[in-house]
């Protein structure tokens, strides 16, 4: 069961993915019961995207010193059993659908186009070895799409009031792979094609620098448009710099080996 549980790999995402569609709720004007039911649903189909992940990268995972060390895929030491991991991602659908359904036919919607991305970025169609069509999905499957989804599961309406807010959602989501693929640079390179190792380390940084630069504008924006106070504004702000930096907080040493 423990193996299970790691499979979720809960410790990678859930200081920073859940806020999404929690922020789209807010916006909405959601109460205590929305936000829980909102939560709930992601909290499955977050866990559901790191399970898949799992799952389809196996064979990759298996080549991958970092990851054997850390153990952040069962499947690929033998931990879990591939049906297991079936049955395991089917219940994570299944109840994040119903619930979702209690809440709001539009957002179940959203929830569904939401699963489909997080299935075809890992498997299928390999979204996550398409460069620049990597960042872009998952910009929109981690970003984007889910806070429209609790905007519109907490009974938003019209669903454009909710866009400013998630053009900033998918500058993060697409940061955040950035930064995960200059950490995962060494790793990746001649294993598996990402954007980063496509580009360069330098150009990657780059990218992930002019992304939060521009999501400084589009706060702005969003903060005359929704009323934000200049003090709440000003954190926000000094989140989204903080952000990127925070995730890279491990690239000095990549940094001197791996210049170009």
């Amino acid at each position: 069961m423990n193996a299970y549980i790691r499979m979720i790999r809960v410790e990678d995402w859930i200081r920073f993915y859940p806020f999404a569609p929690l922020a789209g709720a807010l916006l909405a004007g959601a109460d205590a019961v929305d936000l829980a039911l909102i939560f709930a649903v992601y909290i499955l189909l977050i866990g559901y995207a790191f399970v898949a992940n799992n799952l389809f990268d196996v064979e990759i995972d298996r080549l991958h010193r970092g990851k054997q060390e850390r153990g952040t895929n069962p499947l690929a030491k033998g931990e879990v059993t591939r049906q297991g991991v079936l049955v395991l991602m089917a219940l994570q659908l299944v109840f994040a659908l119903m619930l979702s359904l209690l809440m709001n036919v539009a957002g179940t919607a959203l929830v569904i186009a939401n699963v489909l991305l997080l299935t075809i970025y890992s498997g299928g169609m390999r979204l996550k070895e398409r460069v620049v069509l990597d960042i872009i999905t998952h910009g929109m499957m981690f970003g984007a799409l889910p806070l429209l989804a609790g905007f519109l599961l907490a009974g938003g309406s019209p669903i454009q009031e909710a866009l400013p807010a998630a053009a900033i959602a998918f500058v993060l989501g697409c940061e955040a792979l950035i930064a995960h693929q200059i950490l995962d640079y060494e790793e990746d390179l001649g294993k598996t094609r990402t954007t980063v190792t496509w580009a360069g380390l330098s150009r990657g940084i780059m990218l992930l620098i002019s992304l939060a630069l521009l999501s400084l504008p589009l706060l702005y924006m969003a903060a005359g448009l929704y009323g934000l106070p200049d003090s709440l504004a000003a954190a926000f702000g000094l989140y989204l710099l903080a952000y990127p930096a925070y995730s890279c907080r491990g690239i000095r040493n990549l940094g001197r080996s791996h210049p170009s």
